[in-house]
């Protein structure tokens, strides 16, 4: 948690004011005017809907973005921090190939590095791989033993393109995000 005497300036200030068209500081006095200081983090987004009119109808999306960034402001949450207190590591790479065929790929590698390594971030694997699929998407997750969850996402991005997009959530501390970042993105490269 972030010390409230050292709020963060919230980066997506501009986009919000000109969804919203209005000032992030008629936003922050709104809010401070409702009690949004003491109030967790769903109530803020329900205070800034309240007051939301987007012109393309994506008020609750333009809420939770709000609620975000004031959070931010008032120095309860470090940019990239979920409401949990935790941080998400993401990267993704377009790679060549259909679908099934780079999900296969990536379900190889990453079984033959954690053989070789038993470990992702000191990390052991907390149960098997599980696999999924939609029409649009195929998904390769893992539980880790501290509590962390790897997802992977392999989506067509035209003939015989792939992005593939792996995810880290639940790192406890901002400076684990890099680190995972970095596996990740390792990875990615071998494919």
């Amino acid at each position: 948690m972030v010390e409230p005497s050292n709020p963060v300036n919230p980066s997506n200030v501009a986009a919000i004011e000109k969804a919203s068209g209005c000032s992030w500081a008629d936003w922050v006095a709104l809010l401070d005017e409702a009690g949004a200081r003491e109030e967790p983090h769903p109530r803020i987004a329900e205070l800034a809907h309240e007051r939301l009119d987007v012109a393309n109808g994506n008020n609750g999306w333009w809420a939770q973005s709000i609620a975000v960034a004031y959070e931010q402001h008032i120095g309860r949450r470090l940019p990239g921090q979920r409401a949990d207190g935790t941080f998400d590591a993401s990267v993704s790479r377009t790679v060549a190939g259909r679908r099934d065929g780079v999900a296969q790929r990536w379900a190889d590698l990453a079984a033959g590095r954690l053989a070789d390594a038993g470990s992702i971030a000191g990390a052991g694997p907390e149960g098997e791989p599980r696999t999924s699929a939609t029409d649009k998407r195929s998904y390769w997750r893992l539980d880790l033993d501290d509590g962390t969850r790897v997802a992977v996402s392999f989506e067509e991005r035209g003939e015989d393109r792939v992005l593939v997009t792996a995810t880290h959530t639940r790192v406890p501390a901002p400076d684990g995000v890099a680190v995972r970042k970095a596996i990740w993105k390792d990875l990615l490269g071998a494919l």
